[in-house]
C-alpha cells in the first residue's frame, strides 16, 4: 500500500551525508544538554522533557547518530547520570510521522535498553505540531504547567506554526532550539515583499510568524542582516527574553541558522558558551565546506579585539564594576571568560586600573575598573 503523502520523508537524501553543518548542530545539542540535564533536575525539577519534533531515522547513513539518539546517549552517558535519575526522571518524546524512519529509530534505540530507571523514551507517531498542540490545550484546560522542556524543531522545511511557539514559550520552563530554514524563507518574504506571492504562500507565511508582521519587518539590504530582523521577529513573537542563534553557512551565504529561545539568563550563557565551544574561532558561523574533523587537529584562537573596543566604550561611559560587565556582555557574542581575558590583558597594559583588585572577579571580590587617563 503506498504511503499517504502527509507521511513520507520529504528529505530522504538528508540521510546519506553528514556535513559539518550537521556536525555542529548535533554538538549544540549535545553540549547544551550536558548542562541542561543537571541544572535542571539537581536543581530542583522533579522531571523534565525533552521532544524531538522531526526525529527522523536515529542514524545517518554513514553511521553518525542523528538529533535524538544524541541527545539520549547525552544523557546515557553523563558523568552526574545517577546523580540526576535519583533526583527526578527524564521524559524523551520523538515525533517522527513517517513509518519507516520510525521503524528504524525504534530499531537503533535497542542499544540503548534496558533504560535505567527514571529515563522514559516515547517514540511517536504523527504530526509532532497536532500532538503538541493536543498536549500544550490538555494542559491549559486542566490548568497545568508543562514539566521544563527542551524542544528541539528541525522541521522539513519553515513551516513552523508561530501561535504554537508562542504557547509553547507560555510556560515558564520551555526552551525552544529551532532550524529555520533561512534560504528558503527568505525568498518566500522576499516575493511578498515585491508583490509576486500566491496566497498560499502569504497565508503560510502568514502561519509562521502569526500574524502580518513579516512583510514590513524583515526588509533589510542585505541577506544576514534580513535573518536578524527575522530572530528579533520570531523572539518578540514568542516573548523569549534572549535569542541565540548561529548562522549555518554553504558557498558564502547563510542556508539556515538554528535559533535558540529562552526566558532565563543562565540558559542564554549557556548556549553561548556551546556556540564558541563548537566554534572556537568565533562569529557565530558554522560553514558547510569545513572539515568534521578539523577541530581534532586545531584550536582557533578568537579575534578579542572588537571586544576591547567595546569594554573602552563601556568604561568611556563611566567605572563600572567587573561583575557589570559580566552582566551587560550578556547581550552580546563574546563570554565572561572573554571579558576577564581582555581585562586582565589591558590592566597589565596599563590602559584601565581595577580599584581593590585581588587578582580575580568574585561577587565578593568585585574591583571597580576604570579607564586610565
Amino acid at each position: 500500500m503506498a504511503k499517504n503523502k502527509s507521511t513520507v520523508d520529504n528529505s530522504p537524501n538528508y540521510w546519506k551525508e553528514y556535513s559539518n553543518l550537521q556536525r555542529i548542530k548535533h554538538e549544540l545539542i549535545r553540549t547544551y544538554l550536558n548542562g541542561w540535564f543537571p541544572k535542571l533536575v539537581l536543581g530542583g525539577s522533579g522531571r523534565i522533557l525533552f521532544i524531538d519534533t522531526h526525529a527522523g531515522r536515529g542514524r545517518h547513513m554513514k553511521g553518525e547518530l542523528g538529533s535524538p539518539l544524541v541527545a539520549l546517549k547525552s544523557l546515557m552517558v553523563h558523568s552526574f547520570r545517577d546523580k540526576i535519575l535519583a533526583r527526578g526522571k527524564v521524559v524523551f518524546n520523538f515525533i517522527e510521522r513517517d513509518e519507516d524512519n520510525l521503524t528504524a529509530l525504534k530499531q537503533e534505540m535497542v542499544a540503548f535498553h534496558p533504560l535505567p530507571d527514571g529515563v522514559h523514551v516515547h517514540p511517536l507517531d504523527g504530526d509532532s505540531f497536532e500532538i503538541i498542540d493536543d498536549i500544550i490545550s490538555h494542559l491549559e484546560n486542566e490548568g497545568h504547567e508543562l514539566a521544563p522542556s527542551f524542544v528541539f524543531c528541525d522541521p522539513y522545511g519553515f513551516s513552523i506554526p508561530g501561535s504554537l511557539l508562542r504557547r509553547l514559550m507560555q510556560f515558564r520552563g520551555v526552551e525552544l532550539f529551532i532550524n529555520v530554514i533561512w534560504r528558503e524563507l527568505d525568498m518566500a518574504m522576499a516575493m511578498g515583499r515585491n508583490g509576486t506571492i500566491t496566497l498560499g504562500m502569504k497565508a503560510r507565511l502568514d502561519s509562521v510568524f502569526d500574524g502580518h508582521d513579516w512583510i514590513n519587518a524583515v526588509d533589510a539590504d542585505d541577506l544576514d542582516d534580513r535573518a536578524h530582523q527575522c530572530v528579533n521577529l520570531f523572539q518578540g513573537m514568542v516573548g523569549a527574553n534572549w535569542a541565540t542563534y548561529i548562522r549555518m553557512v554553504d558557498n558564502n551565504r547563510t542556508r539556515y541558522f538554528l535559533l535558540h529561545l529562552t526566558n532565563h539568563p543562565a540558559g542564554r550563557d549557556l548556549m553561548k558558551e556551546c556556540i564558541w565551544s563548537a566554534c572556537p574561532d568565533g562569529g557565530y558561523y558554522a560553514s558547510k565546506g569545513d572539515d568534521p574533523r578539523q577541530q581534532l587537529l586545531i584550536n582557533p584562537e578568537p579575534d578579542l579585539g572588537p571586544l576591547e573596543d567595546w569594554i573602552r566604550l563601556q568604561l568611556h561611559q563611566g567605572p563600572k564594576r567587573w561583575q557589570q560587565l559580566h552582566d551587560l556582555v550578556r547581550e552580546e557574542l563574546w563570554l565572561k571568560k572573554h571579558v576577564n581575558e581582555v581585562v586582565r590583558r589591558l590592566r597589565k597594559n596599563d590602559e584601565i586600573f581595577a580599584d581593590q583588585y585581588k587578582g580575580r572577579c568574585t561577587p565578593s571580590n568585585n574591583p571597580r575598573l576604570r579607564l586610565a587617563k
